[in-house]
């Protein structure tokens, strides 16, 4: 009687195939095990995990390798020779391992014997015919998604929040599509994730805070899913995208004994770029803003300055106005001197082009390494064709406007500090004051 530890390896897409599942392999070695009155001193399973990974990605192989290192067992089993490797480097790795504590293995399934140098070869031939078909395997896999992508096919049956699969196609849901809405128009005014999710339960679609955040996160609500641009119809634009990935960003920070800061993660030191903290004076009077870097000696920055909230509120207030009339102007004069095209047909007949490049590697009419360096050059072109067509579009200002009208002052005034703070983060990107005392800042464009 030998004390035997059982290995079970499943990949994800062989856990559906009768007679590799976890249970098939397992009542097999237990039934080896009974008929040959071995004992059993441990069962290991790596569920979904291929057999070319590395021993060190597999848990419950290295759980085993621990257990033949603490003398539990003489003898590991396991269905075939596929189950255990199909990588010749990973495979000797491990057995240096066995060799070392004088742990041996067999399969119940086929015939091999490491005893023999014509059985240690046949093994070497084994795992190299497995190896070599789990690599035409994958590159067919890899083959198949990205004819996928190129069709603007999902890879998956899952889809995100607000959307769902239409035959072959991603679609929004209906049923979701108001709430997901409202969710990103929400959080583009407030930023503020709370906000957004309220929103959107009202509205019939409850949110929990960590999906609102990936939401908030994922580049398939401008379209721009597995890798691919097109593959979901739109929530928001790349620039809208783009904006709200800015104003994550500049988080509003908890703060002690929940003090209101109004530009709290707006503004940046001048000299180093780092963030400068907002802090209040020792009479509790007084906010003002210094660069954490220096203020913590975190580095070697000089900036000393210490501004007042109050100073930096007084500036934006007198400046603001002519700051937004002379961006609007130079947006004019950009426009007229730069020569207008629209890219759109040419982008279209690339992604066309990229396509047919995929099919003619199916039909082995070209290399795999000549699909992917024609696929790359049309993806290349077609990102500096978007990138010419974005720097021409008008910029948008009216979300500026809308705060900014006649007589918004007055309206300013009257707010609470949380709405000061909210307005300020719709009209301001970033500002950043410098050692001298001068500020500068970005609108929110």
């Amino acid at each position: 009687m030998k004390r035997v530890l059982l290995y079970v390896r499943v990949s994800t897409e062989e856990q559906v195939i009768h007679g590799l599942s976890i249970e098939a392999q397992t009542a097999a070695l237990e039934a080896w095990a009974k008929e040959n009155q071995h004992e059993v001193a441990g069962i290991y399973t790596d569920a979904g995990i291929s057999a070319r990974k590395p021993a060190s990605k597999r848990p419950e192989l290295q759980r085993l390798l621990t257990d033949v290192q603490a003398g539990k067992g003489e003898l590991i089993v396991f269905t075939k020779l596929d189950r255990w490797f199909r990588n010749i480097a990973e495979y000797y790795k491990v057995q240096e391992v066995l060799e070392k504590y004088h742990v041996d293995w067999r399969t119940i399934q086929e015939d091999y014997d490491t005893s023999t140098a014509a059985g240690r070869l046949k093994i070497n031939i084994m795992l190299s015919v497995a190896q070599d078909e789990a690599d035409r395997t994958s590159e067919r896999i890899k083959a198949v998604f990205e004819v996928k992508r190129q069709k603007r096919e999902p890879l998956t049956g899952d889809c995100p929040t607000g959307y769902k699969l239409e035959g072959k196609k991603i679609v929004k849901d209906p049923e979701k599509e108001e709430a997901v809405t409202a969710f990103f128009k929400k959080y583009m005014e407030s930023g503020s994730v709370s906000a957004a999710m309220q929103c959107a339960q009202d509205l019939g679609l409850h949110l929990y805070y960590q999906l609102a955040h990936k939401m908030i996160s994922s580049p398939c609500y401008y379209g721009y899913y597995f890798g691919v641009d097109g593959m979901t119809p739109p929530y928001l634009t790349k620039e809208e995208f783009e904006t709200i990935q800015a104003t994550r960003r500049r988080v509003v920070r908890k703060t002690e004994k929940n003090r209101v800061y109004l530009f709290s993660g707006l503004v940046f030191c001048g000299e180093c770029g780092g963030r400068m903290g907002g802090r209040v004076n020792t009479n509790q009077a007084s906010f003002f803003y210094n660069c954490t870097s220096h203020y913590m000696r975190i580095t070697g920055c000089t900036n000393n300055r210490n501004l007042l909230e109050r100073k930096i509120e007084a500036h934006l207030m007198d400046s603001i106005d002519e700051k937004m009339n002379t961006a609007k102007v130079e947006d004019v004069t950009f426009q007229k001197r730069e020569k207008q095209r629209d890219f759109s047909a040419e982008i279209r007949a690339l992604r066309v082009k990229s396509e047919k490049v995929m099919d003619l590697y199916i039909n082995n009419l070209i290399s795999l390494e000549e699909c992917k360096k024609r696929a790359s050059e049309y993806e290349e072109t077609i990102k500096g064709l978007e990138g010419a067509q974005k720097r021409q579009k008008k910029t948008d200002f009216s979300k500026l406007e809308k705060a900014l009208f006649d007589g918004w002052k007055s309206m300013y005034i009257d707010l609470s500090k949380e709405e000061k703070r909210d307005f300020w983060r719709i009209i301001i990107r970033e500002i950043r004051i410098y050692k001298d005392g001068h500020i500068e800042y970005n609108l929110n464009l």
